[in-house]
């Protein structure tokens, strides 16, 4: 497969993208020549910061992207009643199946303890349900109720909506690789649905 890179994110070490040669040098070290290009960048520490390279410059992408998704879930729970964090888990509730407590909070990439409070908070409103894993008394297994399935559904209209808007810049086959690339850090080896443990 080709390598291919980002035009912005090349941009932040003066390389070509329009040839091979160029889409090779974005994740090189930037050199001391490159600072030339950049307006306002005095120093090649200045540089290194903003090269792909050393992931500062992707680091801060993929941070102001997240805000932004952040931003449309907050919206969109707030308008149905929950918080971002309830919608989070009632979707991987919905897509992986029932999850342990322990598998739900790794997969939000929270402590435990708050999808302790997260599951008590939507057991009250009839939206999950919590059980004792049968196997293992010591774990508490989550679901999705059809209650909660619905008041999901009805976020994700609010939520697709604005992704759509949010990610237009994007090509379907550039929106598919950027969703490639991050399930391969966010999720290395991930196995896909199944109860969690």
């Amino acid at each position: 497969m080709p390598t291919t890179s980002s035009p912005i994110l090349a941009a932040t070490v003066g390389v070509d993208t329009n040839t091979d040669a160029g889409a090779d040098q974005a994740f090189a070290e930037p050199s001391s020549a490159s600072v030339d290009r950049l307006p306002g960048v005095r120093e090649e520490l200045d540089v290194i910061a903003r090269s792909p390279f050393s992931g500062s410059e992707l680091g801060h992408l993929t941070l102001q992207a997240g805000l932004g998704v952040l931003g449309i879930l907050d919206s969109a729970a707030d308008r149905v009643g929950l918080l971002a964090s309830d919608l989070r888990a009632m979707y991987l509730l919905q897509v992986l199946g029932d999850q342990s407590a322990g598998s739900l909070a790794r997969r939000m990439l929270v402590p435990q303890s708050c999808v302790t409070l997260i599951a008590k908070r939507l057991q009250e409103e009839g939206l999950v349900t919590r059980a004792k894993d049968p196997h293992d008394g010591r774990k508490v297994i989550l679901g999705i109720t059809g209650t909660g399935r619905c008041r999901l559904d009805e976020a994700s209209v609010l939520v697709r909506a604005e992704l759509k808007t949010f990610f237009a810049p994007l090509s379907p086959a550039g929106a598919a690789a950027l969703a490639a690339l991050l399930a391969d850090v966010v999720e290395p080896g991930a196995s896909g649905a199944g109860p969690g443990r």
